[in-house]
């Protein structure tokens, strides 16, 4: 989301500098790259105070981090918007100690606005702690045009880091219920993680041939992916709003997702996607069936779930709805100067 943001038509209307605070890696890495980061903040601080200060947070050591930069930054009065897109970040609220939770609602009670991704997580927070809410879905690239003869019959796709909470054991299962209806079906789960338990599961079920994962792709190999893709299938049992599921139907792809997160706020079952329960592989493979078996169904969700990314989660939709959050709080806060 963040790069999208960077390279959309918010570079042509605002001067922005990116610091990253995280890192992949032991433990030493990652309080390297965070320290750097707090560095690199004061120094800018005191060199060119900046105007504005949007901090993107997810959850656990996301959030203590930035409770950090927010500190390093109170002393230099610079507004503050805090991005929150953790799908874990309403699990983590509830499950930390009394004193994480406590950082948690200071962060929140302290941004100048926070942004949500939609009604449910704004309801989220809100249950936190009382704070400015401004509610901003994901955005991404919508292509021009696309082309359905492109399609590969009963290509099956899933783009994300593989685990138990994108459900990688549930798709698998469906699948495997399916395979033998559907001959020329393959599945593709395409991201990091740890594949060799679903790589075991496919080998367990007899589907291992007909299984791939690729491990992580690029981003110009995922547009490839989702064009030759026939449906597009994420069972999560949480999400923030998932670009993956939005970049399958700016491409035209037939979704089957699960009603968590911030997905209820974009889809309507039976209209822009279909939706099953986490962990149901009989429902999953049932909704596997459907658009499988029915060209016309899958064309009509797919171009529907294209036209709701479209109209609201264009990358130019998303950043002048950014802009007029910058500009409201720029505004209040020149206003109370």
């Amino acid at each position: 989301m963040v790069d999208t943001a960077l390279h959309s038509p918010l570079r042509d209307r605002y001067d922005m500098a990116r610091i990253s605070t995280h890192r992949e890696g032991p433990v030493a890495l990652r309080v390297a790259v965070a320290a750097r980061a707090g560095a690199l903040l004061l120094a800018r601080l005191i060199a060119r105070r900046p105007d504005l200060l949007w901090i993107h947070m997810s959850a656990r050591g996301s959030v203590q981090r930035k409770a950090l930069l927010m500190a390093v930054a109170r002393p230099f009065r610079v507004p503050v918007i805090v991005h929150s897109h953790g799908s874990q970040f309403g699990d983590y609220y509830r499950d930390t100690t009394k004193p994480r939770r406590a950082v948690v609602r200071w962060v929140l009670r302290n941004a100048d606005l926070v942004i949500a991704l939609g009604p449910s997580w704004d309801a989220r927070i809100q249950e936190m702690t009382p704070c400015t809410v401004a509610q901003v879905l994901n955005p991404v690239a919508v292509p021009a045009t696309i082309d359905h003869d492109a399609k590969d019959p009963g290509l099956i796709v899933c783009t994300g880091r593989l685990g138990d909470r994108k459900g990688s054991a549930t798709l698998v299962r469906a699948f495997a219920l399916v395979a033998d209806r559907f001959p020329s079906a393959r599945l593709v789960l395409a991201g990091d993680g740890d594949a060799d338990p679903v790589r075991a599961l496919a080998s367990e079920l007899g589907v291992a041939d007909r299984v791939d994962l690729p491990g992580w792709v690029s981003a110009a190999d995922v547009t490839k992916l989702l064009s030759r893709a026939s449906v597009f299938a994420l069972p999560s049992r949480n999400e923030g709003l998932p670009i993956a599921m939005l970049e399958a139907m700016a491409h035209g792809v037939p979704c089957i997702v699960t009603p968590v997160g911030g997905i209820p706020d974009v889809v309507t079952d039976g209209e822009q996607a279909l939706l099953v329960a986490p962990d149901d592989p009989t429902a999953l493979s049932a909704a596997l069936t459907t658009i499988l078996a029915d060209d016309t169904q899958a064309r009509t969700l797919g171009d529907a779930g294209r036209a709701m990314v479209r109209d609201r989660c264009s990358t130019p939709v998303i950043a002048e709805r950014l802009a007029e959050c910058f500009d409201t709080v720029l505004g209040s806060r020149r206003r109370a100067e």
